[in-house]
């Protein structure tokens, strides 16, 4: 039979356990946000360059046409 000692180390020691699982969900939470983040400014970024690139294109083809 287990003392209460063991028992109580036991359940320490599962709760500790509990923590770090539930803070490794967390950060690895934490960091797929900031990724999903990156992937939406780097689509946001190459819109941007899409429309400067298409305005000094029309820009030189007004220019040209003076």
């Amino acid at each position: 039979m287990q003392t209460n000692k063991q028992i109580s180390d036991q359940a320490f020691d599962m709760a500790k356990s509990i923590q770090d699982v539930s803070r490794k969900a967390n950060l690895y939470g934490r960091l797929m946000a900031n990724k999903d983040m990156q992937i939406y400014l780097l689509k946001e970024e190459n819109k941007i360059k899409a429309n400067l690139k298409t305005l000094e294109e029309n820009e030189r083809e007004e220019s040209k046409c003076e």
